[in-house]
């Protein structure tokens, strides 16, 4: 019912006899639409845009900020450098917007907006200084400038600033905390931006600073109120409108806090370290004391000695491709979310270095340095949680450390087991 309601609204414009005001502006309606959360990571932050409806003209234009194409040049070595470039986009066909955003299931809110007439013709006139082509494109990031923060600057500046007063308060996020609840349905996605988001995502953002999510935007722009000429106060939002109800990808109010869990699967994968390790040096023991064993026994000590070697060197390539990532995040892009990564204690070149040797030393060539190379790598994990006590080490990555620290030290605790047998 309310798309068919919008439809009208689209398809028979008021007549601009019903319009005999003077004053430039009186004919517009400026409206907020925000779109939920979606399936995509690239959608996980939602999206919005200003609809601008002229009723004299009889048009309607929506503009937005977060247009980007997988086509552009370079585009995925700009985005390993952290040189994004987005654009402005304006489209017409209002109605075919929602139809889509409403197919993908997604909610859509619209919020129109109590603006003076010189305030909403200065924000469309704003909007077609940013649409020319030598303004729409600009350098993107994901917290700090992106589709809504550039929405929410644009309408705080014909508002006098009101937006940012009321968004000084603290809004009891952080925005590591904001990306976990957004992305915890995906265990993979979870986990590879805990991994690469640095320090700056633990500081606790202003209500302004949490208006980069578009949800948030649309949340708090119903609280702010704004005063007109005459010292009036009134609410900046004026009417409020679900355009679609969406709830295919619900979005939990709070991240849940998955510590234990991953410390169960660093537990299980240690010990399946540990144990491997172990099974093999019994029998490894058994032929250099000359003890007799069934062929049994030592094709099961075969099979554990080539299952800890794969398991240890993937577990520790993985390891180390992590922290060859980060180690380019911090030293080598822009990517200023990424920098200041008490992750690097985890994941490193070193553990890169460990899976080369691993194999190595298992067949008995530069055995003593890759054991210490073993212990050196679970020692700056370890440190990693000594750290959480010492002031200035604030990274909230202790999900990460009950995952990372029991692998490391599996791998450890097998590894002076595992010695290639001496040929009797």
């Amino acid at each position: 019912m309310r798309q068919l309601l919008l439809a009208g609204v689209l398809l028979f414009p008021l007549p601009s006899s019903l319009f005999p005001q003077t004053e430039p502006g009186t004919e517009l309606t400026v409206t907020l639409l925000t779109f939920d959360s979606g399936g995509q990571v690239w959608e996980r932050f939602g999206h919005n845009g200003i609809w601008i409806r002229d009723a004299r003209a009889g048009t309607d234009h929506l503009y937005d900020y977060g247009r980007f194409s997988f086509e552009q040049k370079n585009f995925f070595l700009r985005f390993a450098q952290g040189k994004m470039w987005y654009s402005m986009g304006d489209t017409n066909n209002v109605e075919g917007v929602v139809r889509f955003y409403a197919s993908e299931g997604r909610k859509i809110w619209a919020q129109e907006l109590d603006l003076l007439p010189a305030e909403r013709l200065a924000l469309r006139e704003m909007m077609l200084e940013n649409i020319r082509p030598e303004n729409a494109g600009y350098a993107y990031d994901y917290y700090l400038d992106n589709c809504s923060t550039r929405i929410r600057d644009a309408l705080d500046r014909v508002v006098g600033g009101a937006i940012q007063r009321y968004g000084e308060a603290p809004s009891g996020f952080t925005w590591r905390e904001e990306t976990r609840r957004l992305n915890q349905h995906n265990i993979f996605l979870y986990t590879g931006l805990m991994i690469g988001l640095g320090q700056r995502t633990d500081r606790q953002m202003s209500r302004w600073e949490q208006m980069f999510l578009p949800i948030r935007f649309r949340e708090h722009l119903d609280s702010v109120s704004i005063a007109g000429p005459d010292g009036a106060v009134r609410r900046l939002v004026k009417t409020r409108t679900v355009l679609a109800e969406g709830g295919r990808y619900p979005v939990p109010d709070r991240p849940a806090d998955w510590t234990f869990r991953y410390l169960l699967v660093g537990v299980v994968i240690g010990g399946l370290l540990a144990g491997l390790g172990g099974r093999f040096g019994r029998g490894a023991a058994s032929r250099r004391l000359g003890v007799s064993s069934s062929r049994g026994a030592v094709g099961a000590a075969a099979i554990s000695r080539y299952l800890f070697l794969a398991l240890a060197t993937l577990w520790m390539l993985l390891a180390g491709i992590a922290g060859l990532v980060l180690t380019w995040l911090w030293g080598f892009s822009t990517h200023l979310a990424a920098h200041r990564n008490e992750n690097l204690l985890l994941f490193n070149l070193l553990a890169l270095a460990l899976a080369v040797l691993l194999p190595l030393a298992l067949r008995g060539r530069m055995e003593k340095p890759t054991r210490r190379l073993a212990l050196l790598v679970v020692a700056l994990a370890a440190l990693g949680l000594l750290a959480k006590v010492v002031p200035g080490f604030s990274q909230a990555n202790l999900e990460l450390i009950a995952l990372v620290l029991p692998v490391h030290a599996g791998v450890v605790a097998g590894w002076p087991r595992v010695r290639s047998p001496e040929p009797s």
